[in-house]
């Protein structure tokens, strides 16, 4: 599957490894040159012609700047740590354009580099079971 991967930080890197050992095609966007991975040249790049858009951001601004940015993908899941205000937020803009999934992390770099993350997920209820098989690479 094509993934757009937004936020190459210390957790998204991680994450982003994993998906892409696992063959998945990836496009990803940080402010910062990361080894391993070739960078779009901006958040829109990053997420064009992917079915399914992952941002691993410091915080709402930096979510809510990148969702302005996004468009064309399927499914966006927000690993960040974000707030309710600015989840609800986003996904009331891009409701009926693209599921917006809420998925919070915890277990820090050494559970990202393991592949052994706790993620909650809140948003449309039918768009999760289609991607579990990619949470569980992350």
């Amino acid at each position: 599957m094509k993934i757009g991967f937004i936020g190459l930080g210390a957790m998204g890197r991680h994450m982003a490894s994993n998906l892409q050992s696992a063959g998945h095609q990836l496009q990803v966007y940080d402010l910062r040159k990361v080894e391993g991975f070739t960078n779009r040249a901006s958040p829109a790049a990053a997420a064009q012609g992917c079915e399914l858009l992952f941002t691993s951001l410091p915080g709402p601004a930096e979510v809510e700047a990148v969702g302005q940015q996004v468009s064309g993908v399927k499914a966006w899941f927000d690993t960040s740590t974000n707030s309710p205000a600015a989840i609800r937020r986003i996904h009331q803009r891009l409701a009926g354009k693209v599921a917006f999934l809420d998925a919070p992390v915890s277990g820090g770099p050494k559970g990202a580099v393991s592949g052994k993350l706790a993620i909650w997920v809140g948003g449309e209820g039918a768009v999760f079971p289609h991607y579990l098989p990619i949470f569980n690479i992350i």
